[in-house]
């Protein structure tokens, strides 16, 4: 089979822009590995590309021993756990409520998609979930937010109409009530669309911080890890005073660790449970994508 010269160069110009694209990952991310592990006078110097010079793991000892980061590992495992099924749970029940007929289902329909455009601002949401809820320093603060997507009903919705009428219309003429139509026939056809979702969520609610820093008043019992890493990455430090590094470090026998140990090594911790996770849930994203948009 012959290929014409400009397919041939299309291949050729398709795959160098995506093996440069990779290297804008990798390359950053192998500097990360590297930082974290090297020493004191490589770093101050430098003197560190893609490999580690001075080879240590202080910085990681530090960070898994360290009770904040612990504290804030397992708040964000809870959190997300929480928030991922209840948001999926209410996304897949109000899609199936929008995929019916009743009365009111335009103005609802409009009700629902002028918030994916319009808030009441930022003070607004303070007050409301502070003076009114009385959730400030609470964690229903960093939940109740996160639980409607509307943009994700929309996708489940448009998923549930594709499912053929008849199968669900035998489903009722068996005597199966709405419950049992969503949950033993809707939700098992839907179900590459509702994995992708939830990992969608998962991933949002895990890189999440800015109703930490809204809602928490500083209180580290209540971080979470994108917070704890954003601490590191203006202190510098864990739980050291930045003026006092250098004698307390001593103290400790981490002379040779610097900020930017700490600095790469949480980004690392932070990063490896998502993807070490991500290869077992690829399929179900990718098969995710693809339903519904080829027929018959």
């Amino acid at each position: 089979m012959n290929i014409s010269k400009g397919r041939t160069a299309f291949n050729i110009l398709n795959y160098t822009i995506m093996f440069l694209f990779c290297l804008t990952i990798i390359l950053p991310f192998m500097n990360i590995i590297a930082v974290s592990f090297s020493g004191r006078e490589a770093i101050i110097g430098g003197k560190v590309s893609l490999w580690p010079i001075g080879f240590q793991a202080e910085a990681y000892r530090e960070i898994l021993t360290n009770k904040t980061f612990t504290r804030s590992l397992l708040n964000t495992i809870g959190i997300t756990a929480v928030v991922t099924v209840l948001n999926v749970s209410i996304a897949v029940m109000a899609a199936y409520a929008f995929s019916k007929k009743f009365y009111g289902k335009t103005f609802f329909n409009y009700y629902f998609v002028i918030t994916m455009y319009f808030s009441g601002g930022l003070i607004p949401f303070y007050l409301l979930m502070t003076n009114y809820l009385h959730l400030k320093n609470k964690y229903p603060a960093l939940i109740l937010p996160s639980l409607v997507s509307v943009f994700y009903i929309i996708v489940m919705r448009s998923q549930i109409e594709t499912i053929p009428k008849e199968l669900i219309e035998a489903g009722i003429i068996d005597g199966a009530k709405e419950r049992q139509v969503l949950f033993q026939i809707v939700v098992p056809s839907i179900t590459p669309t509702i994995a992708a979702i939830s990992m969608f969520v998962a991933l949002g609610t895990w890189n999440s911080w800015f109703n930490v820093m809204l809602f928490t008043n500083s209180n580290e019992k209540m971080w979470m890890l994108q917070y704890y890493l954003r601490a590191i990455v203006f202190s510098k430090s864990i739980g050291y005073n930045t003026s006092a590094d250098a004698l307390q470090l001593a103290e400790l026998g981490l002379q040779d660790v610097v900020g930017e140990n700490y600095q790469m090594a949480a980004i690392i911790l932070v990063a490896l449970p998502v993807v070490a996770v991500y290869p077992f849930v690829q399929k179900y994203f990718v098969k995710g994508i693809l339903v519904g948009s080829v027929k018959g």
